[in-house]
């Protein structure tokens, strides 16, 4: 198998802890993971929150729209296992203590500014721990028009005619995309044009070295504890 190929903890430990807490990121890090992704929304007091869904139906105990509550609002509810919602800064702490990727999914219009700000003004360096990534691929332009120094990937779950179109069309660093629909050629034409490529997920053992082989950089998994390179 290829060494150069990174884990990657989806929404930290999503199939083992609680998504997007602290709890399930610090588990998927003191496993040995050397990535992790999150989700991020803008709160109603504008704060960056950690949380995959526009509501907090699914992964907390109580219901509402993201952006129609404050921070203090969403750091009252349970999103598991007695574990807060964090709030972006928290994550970024981690950064501190484990050395790991840390790739940012922007799910919702408005956190552009904030987040620039947030890891320029970092006092570790962030621009060479963090990517930022979204579908809207108009937020990734803008992120990298705000502060080109910021490492940036699009999502996307087809099949593109040319991958290197769209990554230069939204100045981004690389691609990420669905196992289910990338193949080799995507890979290889990224590769030759050193574009970086995601995959998710992975979350069978078995599947594993099929996208290891491919030469993608990083592969991300429900199941950090199973899904390993060891």
């Amino acid at each position: 198998m290829r060494a150069d190929t990174v884990i990657l903890g989806h929404r930290g430990a999503k199939g083992e802890r609680p998504e997007n807490t602290i709890l399930g990121i610090r588990y998927a890090l003191e496993l040995g993971v050397k990535a992790i992704e999150i989700d991020i929304h803008l709160s109603k007091d504008n704060r960056l929150v950690v949380i995959h869904d526009d509501t907090v139906d699914r992964t907390t105990n109580s219901q509402g729209v993201v952006k129609e509550m404050s921070s203090s609002e969403l750091r009252e509810l349970d999103a598991g296992m007695g574990e807060k919602i964090p709030f972006l800064e928290e994550v970024l702490e981690l950064l501190n203590e484990f050395s790991f990727t840390l790739f940012i999914e922007v799910k919702s219009l408005g956190c552009e500014k904030l987040l620039v700000e947030l890891i320029s003004s970092s006092e570790i360096d962030l621009y060479s721990k963090v990517i930022v990534k979204s579908f809207n691929h108009r937020i990734v332009k803008k992120i990298k028009e705000l502060d080109p120094k910021i490492r940036t990937a699009c999502l996307i779950y087809g099949l593109p005619i040319n991958a290197v179109n769209i990554i230069e069309d939204a100045r981004a660093d690389g691609i990420s995309i669905s196992t289910s629909t990338v193949d080799q050629a995507l890979v290889d034409l990224c590769k030759h044009n050193n574009y970086k490529v995601t995959v998710w997920n992975v979350n069978e053992l078995s599947e594993l070295a099929h996208f290891v082989e491919m030469g993608v950089d990083f592969i991300g998994t429900d199941f950090p504890s199973s899904v390993n390179l060891d």
